[in-house]
């Protein structure tokens, strides 16, 4: 029996990772301005700390976002408020857990936050299953992935049919495997 889609709300939030980029990009943005006050116009220099503030809040809205499961897919929202477009539910192959060891997620998944990039393909030991769905490993070292990981450990990632694949680190990894899990059974 098909299960109804579902409606899940979660969330991710940065890691000591993304709070140290937050913070050191504000505190550039201090010695910025600090440095140039005393050489160009004031005007100048407050242009230059909203630079660097506009940076930080940037930083943070790619890595405190809210995110939605639906029958339509995954649409993140930056920050919380400012959506992107979603992920199509009707692209998702399978979702699976996949560990990322923090002694490698630089090496596997580039930098943090909210970006399009190529990561290291998981290999069969790396992955779970979430309920009834097979697991599923690329072919390739590397793939294209829309990426949201804010730390490292067990992420969420889905397997597309074409495409770009998906890795998420939400806050409850299980509900958020679970939903997407329930929303692609639905669309079956």
């Amino acid at each position: 029996m098909r299960p109804e889609a579902p409606f899940y709300v979660g969330t991710t939030r940065p890691s000591s990772v993304g709070w140290t980029r937050i913070a050191l990009t504000l505190v550039a943005g201090v010695v910025a301005v600090v440095l140039v006050a005393g050489q160009l116009p004031m005007p100048v220099a407050v242009a230059a700390g909203a630079v660097f503030a506009l940076l930080a809040l940037w930083t943070w809205m790619g890595q405190w976002t809210r995110f939605i499961v639906d029958g339509h897919g995954v649409t993140v929202s930056l920050g919380g408020f400012l959506p992107r477009a979603p992920w199509p539910l009707a692209d998702f192959r399978t979702v699976q857990l996949r560990e990322v060891p923090s002694s490698s997620v630089g090496v596997t998944v580039g930098g943090f936050g909210w970006r399009r990039g190529r990561a290291m393909a998981a290999t069969p030991e790396q992955v779970r299953p979430v309920g009834k769905l097979k697991v599923y490993t690329l072919g390739e070292v590397q793939a294209r992935y829309r990426l949201l990981v804010t730390r490292s450990g067990t992420q969420v990632e889905i397997i597309s049919r074409e495409g770009d694949h998906y890795l998420l680190s939400p806050v409850d990894v299980e509900a958020t495997a679970a939903a997407i899990e329930q929303a692609i059974r639905a669309r079956r």
